[in-house]
């Protein structure tokens, strides 16, 4: 009967360490920051035991290991017990011993610790907490073992294995989209979100040539008319040519001066001060810059020195949120560019935006638009009517005026005719 009590103590405790091993480092470890958070009890005290993991492996195993050898040996010595010829028994007892700590010791502690993880770890931290104190010794000396023995072996311990990175992240939102955690259109968000930090702000700014200034000297009607006629609530401030830009002027600062009766200023006296950055930083970087230095409106300028263009916080946001309504509050509906169809397209559409409707990669094209797509392989300024082809797809030019392209078709064509 005491061989009989020992060996259901025994396959207890290693169910016990199975489905802790499996409950603790099973955990998702931003959904359980999202507990801690949230602060639901014993959550604070999970999460320090699994941000060491090594050391809650190895008094897992330690406790295991014991627990498995003693069930072996108690085993076998119950069977030589009840069974004379000892062969016999010491096979009887291998056998019985090993589909009772598979069963009972391992695959059922799993399972159930795998779907009920949170529950199970809240129960056993505890335990645990008091065991990888008493073994702490061993588990140091076990652990120091494997690390010898990792470097005599050529591997190595990589903490950084822990750390989500952005490809895991962008693969978890797709999961969450996937799987109905996340709306599509918030997946959509946050995966805009990720690609900032490695997206040039030239992708997205509005190019010198479209863009809309107001004379240093122009009074406050003018400007006024100005901001008016462009729909939006800033615009640049230039000083004897658009190339030159020293400020940028905002609605709230012409309507502020009406308030005061402040007649005869002029767009100098009200504007605001602009920050400059290049070209080739990256969005995130200019959100820096815009938070740093208070302004919404943010000018670029190329390796010369010279204007090439500027971006506003809602280009930033059009790339995370999706096309905004215009701040004069009419919107322009875009039509979503198709593999198969007839697609006619601005000449400024950035080509990141193809890059997914038409399962196309531009690397090796040093450009950012359509247009810029076209002149890069022509390596000549177009006429309308004329094309190019690339990886299955034609590229024609509509309109143009003497200095840009303006608007391009897309075709599908045969493999055979791309150049």
């Amino acid at each position: 009967m005491t061989y009989v009590i020992l060996l259901v103590v025994l396959v207890t405790l290693s169910a016990f360490f199975a489905s802790a091993e499996t409950a603790f480092l099973s955990l998702q470890r931003m959904r359980l920051a999202h507990m801690v958070s949230e602060r639901i009890p014993g959550a604070a005290r999970v999460q320090a035991l699994v941000e060491h993991p090594r050391r809650l492996l190895s008094a897992i195993l330690l406790g295991q290991n014991i627990a498995n050898t003693a069930t072996a040996s108690v085993g076998t010595a119950l069977m030589t017990h009840l069974i004379t010829d000892d062969g016999q028994a010491i096979l009887i007892a291998t056998l019985a011993v090993a589909l009772g700590l598979v069963v009972f010791g391992e695959a059922g502690p799993k399972t159930l610790a795998l779907s009920h993880s949170f529950t199970i770890s809240r129960i056993f931290v505890w335990p645990m907490t008091i065991w990888i104190f008493v073994t702490q010794p061993a588990s140091w000396f076990l652990d120091l073992i494997a690390r010898v023995a990792l470097r005599i072996f050529g591997g190595g311990m990589n903490e950084a294995d822990a750390t989500l990175t952005a490809a895991e992240l962008r693969t978890a939102i797709r999961l969450g989209a996937e799987s109905g955690a996340l709306e599509e259109e918030a997946s959509e968000h946050l995966l805009g979100a990720l690609t900032l930090q490695h997206r040039q702000v030239r992708e997205i700014m509005v190019p010198r040539v479209d863009m809309v200034a107001i004379d240093v000297d122009a009074s406050e009607s003018e400007a006024s008319r100005s901001l008016a006629e462009a729909g939006f609530l800033r615009l640049p401030v230039y000083d004897g040519t658009p190339d030159r830009v020293v400020g940028y002027l905002h609605l709230s600062d012409l309507n502020a001066a009406r308030v005061r009766n402040a007649s005869g200023r002029r767009a100098r006296d009200l504007m605001r001060t602009v920050p400059f950055e290049s070209e080739h930083a990256s969005i995130a970087r200019i959100l820096d810059v815009m938070q740093a230095s208070a302004s919404y409106m943010v000018m670029l300028v190329d390796e010369f020195g010279a204007t090439s263009g500027l971006v506003t916080i809602e280009d930033i946001m059009e790339e995370v949120l999706g096309e905004l309504r215009s701040e004069s509050g009419f919107e322009e509906e875009e039509t979503p560019v198709t593999a198969e169809g007839h697609n006619v397209v601005d000449g400024a559409m950035p080509l990141a935006d193809l890059e997914d409707d038409l399962d196309l990669g531009f690397e090796e094209i040093e450009a950012n638009t359509v247009a810029g797509l076209i002149l890069a392989l022509l390596r000549r300024f177009p006429t309308v009517g004329e094309y190019v082809d690339y990886h299955g797809y034609r590229f024609t030019v509509v309109a143009a005026d003497e200095r840009r392209v303006t608007e391009v078709a897309i075709d599908r064509v045969p493999a055979a005719a791309d150049a």
